[in-house]
């Protein structure tokens, strides 16, 4: 995923940004030095090494580089960003928890037999509910960070200052469960998992093949593929008006084992998170369709 800093930026409207990376074998070194293109340059066992950086479309070296990488066919990581402006003026956006810390407990058995969730399907991943606690290793490092997302999952967990700011507020939507430190039992003192149990009704606008999409021949679930290009389009009457976070309908995670559903925060909960700078998620505005 593309470095946290750059959904800050400082641009008049969203920026499709891409992570790059070549290999010594494609051998263009020479042609991105001559582009002025600055890279990283991480060595491999033996002389090899990769070269990795990050473009914007509207670069003017783009075309350029987009043609490399369909010659080399490189790996192209990319994803949108949107100004805080764009975020601010959205009715809804979504919540991406960007900052993953620790595995969920107990880690050896989580995947094939998680314990807090009830009728995940074995084939897709997809279709759970959560029933019981998240247990930890032990105490999250949040550093400078807020929100805390475990591995494997796609959790919200947020420190006591967020979740106190969040009440103030009178935010409605969100349930606060306690975060188990799995050898003792005991509640952390640093962090508290986010449960958002209001489920949208089924809404998202999407064109013939913007998404991948697949349907488990198992339980009868589509998933879709992750949203990375522009604004990602909901229907406005699928959305309620009475809560400030809500669930998609709608699975995502085509092409993997595992499935989740998209946070939507309400304009009120994105205006919070962008003020106090509260640091470990990243925010994408929906586009409303009538």
């Amino acid at each position: 995923m593309l470095s946290g800093a750059l959904w800050e930026s400082e641009e008049v409207k969203m920026e499709i940004w891409h992570r790059i990376m070549f290999s010594k074998q494609d051998a263009v070194d020479s042609i991105l030095n001559s582009l002025h293109i600055r890279y990283k340059k991480s060595p491999l066992p033996g002389e090899h090494y990769i070269l990795t950086f990050e473009i914007a479309e509207s670069d003017h070296r783009w075309l350029q580089v987009s043609q490399l990488v369909r010659e080399k066919n490189a790996p192209d990581l990319f994803d949108t960003v949107f100004t805080p402006e764009e975020i601010l003026s959205a009715e809804w956006v979504r919540l991406i928890p960007v900052f993953e810390q620790g595995y969920p407990q107990p880690e050896a058995t989580w995947v094939t037999r998680p314990i807090n969730y009830e009728c995940k399907c074995p084939q897709c991943g997809a279709g759970y509910r959560q029933v019981t606690p998240f247990r930890l290793a032990k105490e999250p490092r949040m550093g400078k960070h807020d929100f805390l997302c475990l591995y494997w999952t796609y959790t919200v967990f947020a420190t006591s200052r967020v979740i106190g700011a969040l009440r103030s507020a009178d935010i409605r939507g969100f349930e606060v469960w306690e975060a188990v430190l799995h050898k003792t039992g005991r509640p952390s003192q640093v962090v508290s998992q986010l449960v958002f149990p209001r489920i949208a009704e089924p809404g998202l606008v999407v064109d013939a093949g913007e998404l991948d999409t697949e349907t488990c021949l198992q339980c009868g679930i589509t998933k879709y593929g992750y949203h990375r290009r522009g604004y990602m389009r909901f229907r406005r009457d699928a959305l309620p008006r009475d809560v400030d976070f809500v669930q998609t309908w709608e699975w995502f995670g085509a092409g993997s084992r595992s499935g989740h559903r998209e946070i939507l925060i309400s304009q009120r909960v994105a205006r919070l998170i962008v003020e106090q700078g509260w640091r470990g998620v990243r925010l994408k505005p929906l586009g409303l369709v009538d």
